[in-house]
């Protein structure tokens, strides 16, 4: 076993900010190495010693050295406190590479979570085609919180450290987690905040958005060096690819669960450089972008990308009653209106918008809760508003290279019956 890499945690008062810490690696390990693109997780579960190393036994084969593990975890230490409740809460994650090149190949591994030692504990294991289990056991490694003579400590240790074997993509090399992963942990720890905001990708695949992205970076790559605008162009290319691929993800599963394999139609509103309408053109989606100014680039992208110069002024002009979805990316101004015109076009039509700048239905939109950050503040509104035109709502943060990336989504109206329905569009009629 290695000498533990350590950080002194000064301040510190409990040990749940080392939970809340030690969940940020394990749910979202990409904020920190940026070679991923998530993880999926099985449901965790508590369990006594006995119980454990069974689980162990059915994920991992019984060729594992449990001796070695049980030592490594502490598990011969027995607890009767605790025993009986679960000292043990343990699942699995499977990691999610940006680009990964061995496609028959899982990367997952066995979380362990020690109640009483305040431990962490990671089991690499690689599950190939033919569902066979190889077990990284020079790359295991735990992270505990210690409370020794007045002062807590955080550590790091590896179980075999003279045979760690690093890829640096799913396995990072051990130098990497004492002097980046550990401190990044202690500070989360210390600052031990809640987020207003969920985390990213929360309601689509991941995988499945890893590996569209991946595709469709490589397929639009070229724009970057042929941008006509003054814009950033790799800021603004693979913008609307993450946004992209989100949308196809998200409106795949939407196929899929509804047992149909016709491509939802969209409108972008405010839709600026048309980007992601070509985009979504090209993937095979019909519909079209409509903005008050023509961009230089739209002259670049062909027959096949539909984009209307026109100034957007809420009506019974502007209504879409044959779409299924209105986008309102970064759209400013319109930002508000795009619930109440998706509840005006048809009561199937949803919507997809990232609001950026603050604006109500009369101008800029004037705070009121001083408790909350302005952006949360607008997202709360918009949402208010999206709830009043009856739809049931999500939120979700997309990876894109903005502060904004906040997004609400609608899915279909909550309204059941006729006079519900009739009521939410007279209510709507703002105009």
């Amino acid at each position: 076993m290695s000498q533990p890499c350590e950080i002194n945690m000064t301040g510190m008062r409990s040990a749940d900010s080392m939970w809340s810490a030690a969940d940020v690696w394990i749910k979202k390990p990409h904020v920190v190495n940026k070679r991923l693109c998530g993880v999926t997780e099985t449901e965790y579960r508590d369990v006594d010693t006995a119980e454990l190393i069974q689980v162990l036994f059915s994920l991992l084969g019984t060729n594992i050295k449990i001796a070695d593990i049980s030592m490594f975890l502490h598990a011969d230490i027995v607890d009767k406190e605790h025993e009986t409740a679960g000292r043990w809460c343990v699942g699995v994650r499977t990691i999610i590479p940006k680009v990964n090149k061995t496609v028959e190949c899982l990367y997952k591994e066995v979380i362990i979570k020690d109640n009483v030692g305040h431990t962490v504990t990671f089991i690499p294991f690689e599950e190939t085609g033919v569902e066979q289990v190889i077990v990284k056991s020079s790359n295991i490694y735990q992270i505990q919180l210690q409370l020794k003579p007045e002062e807590w400590m955080f550590s790091l240790h590896a179980l075999m450290p003279e045979q760690w074997c690093s890829d640096g993509v799913a396995y990072p090399k051990l130098s990497w987690l004492c002097t980046k992963l550990l401190p990044k942990l202690s500070r989360w720890a210390l600052e031990s905040k809640t987020s207003e905001f969920k985390s990213t990708l929360s309601l689509i695949p991941v995988e499945k958005y890893g590996i569209l992205y991946q595709q469709l970076k490589e397929k639009y790559k070229e724009l970057v060096k042929v941008w006509p605008e003054v814009t950033d162009p790799e800021k603004f290319v693979f913008e609307d690819v993450a946004i992209a691929s989100y949308l196809l993800v998200l409106w795949g599963e939407e196929r899929a669960e509804k047992g149909t394999t016709t491509k939802q139609s969209f409108v972008d509103l405010g839709c600026g450089n048309g980007l992601l309408v070509h985009i979504l053109n090209n993937e095979g989606h019909p519909g079209k972008g409509m903005d008050i100014r023509k961009r230089n680039i739209w002259d670049m992208y062909g027959p096949g990308t539909h984009l209307e110069e026109t100034a957007i002024t809420p009506s019974n002009d502007f209504l879409f009653p044959t779409t299924d979805w209105l986008i309102g990316n970064h759209s400013d101004e319109l930002t508000p209106w795009i619930p109440v015109i998706a509840a005006r076009s048809s009561y199937s039509c949803r919507y997809f918008v990232i609001p950026c700048c603050f604006f109500d239905f009369c101008g800029k939109y004037q705070r009121r809760q001083c408790k909350k950050s302005q952006y949360k503040e607008y997202i709360d509104f918009v949402t208010d508003v999206s709830t009043m035109c009856g739809f049931y709502t999500e939120e979700d943060c997309l990876r894109i290279p903005s502060t904004k990336r906040r997004y609400m989504m609608s899915h279909m109206s909550v309204c059941e019956d006729v006079a519900q329905r009739k009521s939410v569009n007279e209510s709507s009629e703002v105009w």
